[in-house]
């Protein structure tokens, strides 16, 4: 979770730091709400499904961010519900033999943000629909070294873990960000914002 909670404060540090260019340079770009400080972006509440393996990494991953957690649903302006939770294996190929040489590993959860209104506390769906976030990964599968490669899927499956992680976070932000960025579809949203991590030292904040 190390190269996640980086990753993740990098972004919102990029995110603050267009806001404030934006902002100065007088080209329209009006903040939605109050979300323009890294220390700003919230109080949100995450509800979770108890089985949910992620659950703790998000809301790490939340406060690494900037959000406020609330301890109830009444005293937060944002309902983060994660549910849905689903981790895949399939065969993509098999060799001459018949035996299996490649895996696709799937990691996902069906997420789903509302915001306080007028302030009312949020029901935390009505009308809306979830969106489904899904990592999925492929890898070279030898029965013959089975152990070097059980390792390497637990490798996979946590770095997978890590990305999902992020990208309910960065779904998150994209949500609550300027109307700029929001008058995007989620995924450019998700994408426009990915990309200002590259202002810190070059690093693309996906793998």
């Amino acid at each position: 979770m190390g190269e996640c909670r980086q990753a993740i404060v990098r972004l919102v540090l990029a995110l603050t730091l267009l806001c404030t260019f934006l902002s100065l340079s007088g080209c329209g770009f009006h903040p939605r709400g109050s979300v323009t400080k890294l220390t700003d972006l919230g109080t949100i509440y995450l509800d979770a499904t108890r089985n949910l393996s992620i659950a703790e990494s998000v809301r790490e991953a939340l406060i690494d961010a900037a959000f406020t957690l609330a301890p109830n649903r009444d005293e937060a302006g944002i309902l983060l519900r994660l549910t849905g939770e689903e981790q895949n294996e399939r065969v993509v190929s098999v060799n001459s033999t018949g035996r299996v040489s490649e895996l696709e590993l799937s990691h996902a959860v069906s997420m789903l943000i509302a915001e306080t209104v007028d302030g009312e506390s949020t029901s935390g769906s009505q009308g809306q629909a979830f969106n489904r976030v899904e990592v999925i990964r492929e890898y070279t599968y030898d029965e013959t070294g089975v152990l070097g490669k059980e390792n390497e899927a637990r490798i996979l499956r946590a770095e997978m873990e890590d990305e999902l992680v992020r990208q309910i976070v960065l779904r998150t932000i994209a949500r609550l960000a300027p109307s700029s960025v929001t008058a995007l579809p989620i995924d450019d949203a998700v994408g426009n914002l990915a990309s200002l991590d590259r202002v810190d030292a070059g690093n693309s904040l996906f793998h």
